[in-house]
C-alpha cells in the first residue's frame, strides 16, 4: 500500500540533493459531498521547485491519500503525483502530471495534460486529456474509470462581451461513452468594474445508462449567473463570487423526462498572507429540486503554498 508514498520520499531527497534547492512547499485539499451521502476527498503534501535550465519550468512531487466513501462504506488509495509546469506567464502552457494510486485491489495509473494558449487579445484556447476514477464506489469496485477530453475556446468580442465554447467527449472503462458541449456567454458591465452576468449551459448525451454511475441519455443545464470580482487588502487579495438560477432537465433511457429548478453558487478566494505564504481556494454547490425531492452537489478545492 505504501509503495508509492516511499517513491515519492526517494524523489524528493534526489530534487533537494540537486545543486537548484526547492522553492515551494504545498499542501492541497480537493473534494466533493452529494446530498446522496456520497463523498470523494484527495489530500496532498507536495514540494515544487523552478529550474532556470528549463526556463522556469516547475517540477512537483505530492503523496497523499484519496478517499471514496458512501453511507458508512468506503474505498482509499494510496496517492502520488508527478507533475511539471511551464511558466504561467508564457503565452502557452502546459501541465502534465501523472497520479499513481494504491489500493486493495486495484491500483490505477491516471495521466493527464493541458495545453494552453493565448492567440493576442482575442482568443484563448485549451485542450486536455485527462483520465480519473468514476466518483461512485460501485465504479471503483468494478474498475470504471474515464478518459475525458475536452478542447475549448474563449473569444473576446470587445471589453464588454466574452463567448466560450468547449466540446466534450468522455470515454469509460465499461465502453460507455458521453459527448457534449458547454457554452457561456459573459457580459462584464463597464459601469461597475469587476461585476458581469453570464448565460451558462451544459449538454451531454450518453450511449448507455450504467447501474454504477449516474448515466442518463441526454443532461442539459442551464443558468443564469451574476458575477462579482475585487481585490482588497491592497491588492494582495482576490475574491470572486457566481451565483444564480437555472433549470435541469434529464431524459434517462426509461422512464419520465425529469425538468427541475436548479441553483448554483461559487466563492473563489487567493492571495498572499505575506510574501512567502499563498492560498488559492474554490468551492461551490449546485443543486436541482422537484417538489417532493431534492439533490444537492458540493464542491471544493484548497492550496496552501509557502515559497523562497
Amino acid at each position: 500500500m505504501m509503495r508509492y508514498n516511499v517513491t515519492i520520499l526517494i524523489l524528493a531527497l534526489l530534487l533537494i540533493a540537486s545543486p537548484c534547492f526547492a522553492d515551494r512547499l504545498f499542501t492541497e485539499v480537493t473534494g466533493s459531498r452529494d446530498s446522496d451521502d456520497a463523498t470523494w476527498i484527495e489530500a496532498l503534501a507536495g514540494y515544487g521547485k523552478l529550474f532556470d535550465s528549463l526556463g522556469g519550468t516547475e517540477l512537483e512531487l505530492a503523496g497523499g491519500i484519496n478517499r471514496y466513501a458512501e453511507n458508512g462504506d468506503d474505498e482509499s488509495f494510496d496517492t502520488a503525483r508527478l507533475r511539471l509546469l511551464t511558466p504561467a506567464e508564457n503565452k502557452w502552457r502546459l501541465i502534465v502530471s501523472c497520479r499513481l494510486l494504491d489500493g486493495d485491489d486495484w491500483s490505477p495509473t491516471l495521466p493527464a495534460a493541458t495545453y494552453t494558449n493565448k492567440l493576442g487579445n482575442k482568443w484563448y484556447v485549451e485542450l486536455s486529456a485527462e483520465r480519473s476514477l468514476v466518483d461512485s464506489l460501485s465504479a471503483i469496485r468494478n474498475h470504471i474509470d474515464v478518459d475525458s477530453y475536452v478542447a475549448s475556446a474563449d473569444y473576446r468580442v470587445n471589453d464588454s462581451w466574452t463567448l466560450v465554447g468547449a466540446f466534450i467527449d468522455q470515454e469509460f472503462g465499461d465502453d460507455n461513452r458521453k459527448v457534449g458541449g458547454s457554452a457561456r456567454v459573459i457580459y462584464s458591465l463597464q459601469r461597475w468594474p469587476g461585476l458581469n452576468l453570464q448565460l451558462k449551459g451544459r449538454l451531454l448525451n450518453a450511449d448507455e445508462d450504467s447501474p454504477h454511475y449516474f448515466s442518463p441519455e441526454t443532461l442539459f443545464e442551464g443558468f443564469l449567473l451574476l458575477g462579482y470580482a475585487t481585490p482588497f487588502a491592497d491588492d494582495n487579495w482576490v475574491i470572486k463570487l457566481l451565483a444564480g438560477p437555472g433549470v435541469q432537465r434529464i431524459e434517462p433511457f426509461s422512464g419520465e423526462t425529469k425538468t427541475k429548478d436548479a441553483y448554483l453558487g461559487e466563492v473563489q478566494l487567493r492571495g498572499w498572507f505575506n510574501d512567502n505564504t499563498q492560498l488559492v481556494s474554490r468551492i461551490g454547490c449546485t443543486s436541482a429540486q422537484e417538489t417532493s425531492a431534492a439533490y444537492s452537489y458540493c464542491y471544493g478545492k484548497m492550496e496552501l503554498g509557502y515559497v523562497w
